[in-house]
């Protein structure tokens, strides 16, 4: 039986699965990134930045953001790192401060970083053993079909709590194109939105913008990813160091003229 037939019985952790086996399998991505962020007067503060990740294994992985532009920016990095038991660890690395990362930024779910709308688990996948999925009702969007999955954190959850998120997940790709994250009373505190979304290769898609729409703080976050390169020689394992990035703050972009093949 084909995966379409099988949808209506698919649960909420099925359709999960197979949303990171079609799109999270690649275990190193360098992106570079415009990140525009908008106030609620409108004004504009637009930020040029580098993303790198490597997964190590199956449960465990490396982030590192590291900002280029403007120069008030230049230099300060994000960087994250996911245990086997799904522990996170994040830092600031702030080049005034020298030799040092600020931590625990970004780290709870409610929590922003560097003036953005994002915290740190805005910018991982949750870890499918720490998480219950419950699929609810699919839906229509924009004449598309949707799976519709709640997040609930199983070491937090009790007999009548709300999801913390619901994914909006397209039925024709399994990509999660919309994630609201609610607060506490179960309204819409933020929402996540994935656009310009473009296949690349076997079942795998991406999307080249993303919006975080702040509705508590009526701001937003726009990120638009103008280079991506799928290679482990862009993402080796000294750059997820404090020491990498003291020797390195000021490193410029790669030629944006190179277009590596992507490696297996």
């Amino acid at each position: 039986m084909s995966l379409a037939n099988e949808m209506p019985e698919m649960s909420g952790r099925a359709i999960m699965e197979e949303v990171y086996r079609r799109h999270e399998q690649f275990p190193y991505i360098y992106e570079e990134q415009v990140m525009v962020l908008i106030d609620a007067a409108g004004n504009r503060d637009t930020r040029k930045l580098r993303r790198y990740s490597r997964l190590d294994s199956a449960d465990s992985g490396r982030y590192l953001l590291l900002f280029d532009n403007p120069p008030e920016v230049r230099g300060v990095a994000l960087l994250t790192e996911v245990d086997a038991s799904d522990q996170i660890q994040a830092g600031i690395y702030l080049p005034a401060l020298g030799g040092q990362l600020i931590e625990s930024i970004g780290q709870n779910q409610a929590d922003s970083f560097l003036g953005t709308d994002f915290s740190v688990y805005d910018l991982l996948p949750e870890p499918l053993d720490k998480y219950d999925f419950e699929r609810q009702p699919d839906k229509v969007i924009d004449e598309m079909q949707f799976f519709v999955i709640d997040i609930f954190n199983r070491n937090q959850r009790q007999a009548n709590s709300k999801p913390s998120k619901r994914h909006y997940v397209r039925q024709d790709n399994f990509y999660i194109t919309r994630t609201d994250t609610y607060d506490r009373h179960g309204r819409i505190r933020k929402q996540q939105t994935h656009h310009d979304l473009k296949p690349l290769g076997g079942d795998m898609w991406r999307a080249d913008m993303i919006l975080m729409n702040n509705l508590k703080a009526n701001h937003q976050t726009l990120v638009k990813i103008t280079r991506r390169v799928f290679s482990r020689d862009y993402v080796p394992e000294t750059l997820f160091t404090i020491e990498w990035l003291i020797e390195n703050q000021h490193m410029p972009i790669e030629d944006e003229t190179k277009t590596p093949e992507i490696e297996s």
